[in-house]
């Protein structure tokens, strides 16, 4: 029983409590878009969000980039 219950402690400090997010940021000075593992600061007049989504993947976020005019657009 206490093997078990040690297994069970084990595997739940083992495995990440939060997932990971990633996000599609643009810099308004370089006209570049670039994906992000935290949440940028939009506080700063120079970087915005390029989606309100949050990507599971960064492969997932790197080919929703592709899709979303103003990181396509090649400025």
């Amino acid at each position: 029983m206490k093997r078990a219950l040690l297994a069970i402690v084990a595997l739940l400090f083992s495995t990440p409590i939060w997932a990971a997010e990633f996000y599609i940021m643009r810099d308004l000075t370089t006209q570049k878009c670039t994906v992000v593992d935290k949440r940028p600061v939009t506080a700063v007049k120079t970087i915005t969000l390029a989606s309100d989504a949050i990507y599971k993947s960064r492969a997932e976020a790197e080919s929703a980039m592709r899709t979303i005019k103003v990181c396509s657009s090649g400025k």
